[in-house]
């Protein structure tokens, strides 16, 4: 019989990892809606000239790293690299700005897929959250997403965080840019990996966040974004600076920082987090983007927007015992006699009621294995009902945290559990 195994780079969530996965998803939520955003849900694959318009023909998303077949109509599909294109697509193609006042704004989450080299937090089926502004006009909106990232880490208790900031400016300010990076990068052309000598000349900002020649960079004086900014670029991004330190947010202007997609124009950021061995994790970053609404068929809108790394935040939250997690009350009821299981299932369906998590035991056990299997799945509370219990029209609860026991009428079930 064959072995079957998880494909490389994917993973199997459950248990702890699992509550951990869920609680970090359901704050996302639930910050962003605080926020105003609303939820959007696109498929889980797309065109793939989808991916190849938005991303960049030149990005490594696109050259190296998506999932791309040939579907039974031989069309071309890939499965989404990452979320921004698709909800940019629903907007335009289900026209959601008609009848909407702007800017809109979106979150989603699910998973994604990019033929990467696996490691701690990176896989290639990966979890995302993000969220889009569609139709901004205002760098305020730019801020606003930076608040919003920064009140889900408050309430993940991650707050060893740095946001860091750059600006390509408008679109002249970004052409001006890639040809000062260019005219630069030129002198060193013959000691650039294969991959950057084809993107010198097709996309010479993508040199600058190439792994291979990463620390080539360290010690050259490349020119900077904000030196090719002009005087009302300059101004909004000195505007959001103050903005953040207003808002006591930890950031740092980081001159070489790029994002992995062309469609970003104007701030970028990206979010790093040190674990518990003071190792830096980039966990999610985001910005402005002025064409791509354009450039899909619609209209003439700038948006903003951030990815969050799900897995990334996972591992960060495993390393802190699972501070975030708190469980509702869990209750083993435990009928002793056939007469007791009937009341067993109503006192169940009265303390689910209560949002409690309940089991009843279907199986007949002897008291003694149900005690062993309430302490090894940590049950907070077992609920014994026996014919002596059904006589009296009471329970025994047991407090399996301190081991008190009370027995109780069927009135005083849930102020007991209540504490």
């Amino acid at each position: 019989m064959a072995n079957y195994i998880r494909c490389r780079g994917t993973l199997d969530i459950y248990d702890k990892q699992a509550l951990i996965v869920n609680k970090i998803i359901e704050i996302c939520k639930r910050v962003s809606n605080r926020f105003g955003y609303n939820y959007i849900q696109t498929p889980v694959f797309e065109q793939t000239e989808l991916f190849t318009r938005s991303s960049g023909e030149t990005s490594d998303i696109v050259t190296k790293e998506m999932y791309t077949f040939l579907d039974k109509g031989n069309r071309s599909i890939t499965l989404r690299p990452e979320g921004t294109a698709g909800v940019i697509r629903a907007v335009v193609e289900n026209k959601l700005y008609a009848n909407r006042d702007l800017p809109l704004k979106y979150y989603y989450d699910g998973s994604f897929f990019r033929y990467e080299r696996p490691q701690a937090g990176r896989y290639r089926e990966f979890m995302q959250f993000g969220v889009e502004v569609i139709g901004t006009s205002s760098i305020l909106d730019d801020v606003e997403t930076i608040l919003l990232i920064a009140d889900i880490l408050k309430e993940l208790d991650l707050n060893d965080y740095i946001i860091k900031i750059n600006s390509f400016g408008n679109e002249e300010c970004m052409r001006k840019f890639r040809d000062k990076i260019k005219n630069y990068l030129i002198s060193f052309k013959d000691e650039l990996c294969d991959d950057c000598k084809n993107r010198l000349q097709v996309n010479p900002l993508r040199v600058l966040d190439c792994k291979v020649d990463h620390d080539f960079f360290l010690n050259k004086d490349i020119p900077t974004a904000y030196s090719c900014l002009d005087d009302k670029c300059k101004e909004d991004f000195i505007k959001v600076q103050e903005l953040l330190k207003n808002e006591n947010i930890p950031f740092v202007v980081d001159n070489r920082l790029v994002r992995g997609l062309d469609y970003y124009t104007g701030l970028i950021f990206e979010v790093e987090i040190k674990d518990k061995e003071g190792r830096p994790y980039t966990v999610g970053g985001g910005g402005h983007y002025s064409n791509l609404v354009k450039q899909l068929s619609g209209p003439d809108y700038a948006c903003v927007g951030f990815g969050l790394g799900i897995n990334r935040l996972s591992l960060l939250l495993e390393e802190k015992e699972n501070q975030i997690i708190t469980k509702n009350k869990s209750i083993y009821i435990m009928p002793l006699c056939d007469d007791a299981y009937l009341k067993a299932l109503a006192i169940a369906k009265m303390l689910r009621n209560e949002d409690n998590v309940v089991v009843v035991e279907n199986a007949k056990k002897s008291v003694s294995s149900m005690f062993r299997y309430a302490s090894k799945n940590e049950f907070d509370f077992a609920i014994v009902l026996g014919e002596d219990e059904l006589k009296q029209e009471k329970v025994n609860i047991k407090n399996l945290k301190t081991t008190n026991q009370d027995l109780v009428s069927y009135d005083n079930i849930v102020n007991t559990i209540r504490g």
